[in-house]
């Protein structure tokens, strides 16, 4: 016997499935970044504006160096100084984090995947990809930052203010 209730409860319940899948794979946020002589830009921010992520949100960050140097990115809390100077990062945020970093080394491409990130050097005009996940552990205020260190024609540039908050939400 047809049950109008039931039939419609029964498509209630499948639509809801269907767009519960279709959220999930849709669920994956992309970022791209910039970065230039002491600056990291994400479209439509300032130059070093805060970044903010999400915990349980797969995301892919396409980092591009529009600059004419190297960039030595990392991410993580409290700044390590030796000898007056920032070095890095005491905490790392991917540490412990499953990542896979895929770009270019000079005319080499390479993919990495590890449940450690130390720091990306990206080489001027090169692209860098990294996918993660990032646990609800990882909350809170965190920074990316560059250091690459000085030269006698260039400043430190964590020093030089290439660094931005990274915020991590539940």
């Amino acid at each position: 016997m047809f049950h109008p209730r039931r039939t419609i409860a029964v498509f209630v319940a499948a639509a809801a499935l269907v767009l519960s899948a279709a959220m999930a794979q849709g669920l994956e946020q992309t970022l791209t970044v910039q970065m230039g002589e002491m600056y990291f830009q994400v479209e439509g921010s300032a130059p070093n504006a805060a970044i903010e992520l999400e915990t349980g949100v797969p995301y892919t960050i396409t980092f591009e160096n529009v600059g004419a140097v190297t960039h030595k990115v990392q991410f993580g809390r409290g700044v390590l100084v030796e000898e007056g100077v920032p070095f890095a990062y005491g905490e790392d945020l991917f540490d412990g984090v499953r990542v896979r970093v895929v770009g270019t080394s000079g005319e080499q491409q390479f993919a990495i995947e590890s449940n450690y990130l130390f720091e990306l050097d990206v080489d001027p005009g090169a692209t860098v990809e990294m996918s993660f996940t990032l646990p609800n552990s990882a909350q809170g205020a965190w920074e990316i930052g560059c250091f690459v260190p000085s030269t006698a024609t260039a400043p430190n540039h964590y020093v030089a203010g290439m660094r931005a908050p990274l915020l991590v939400n539940d």
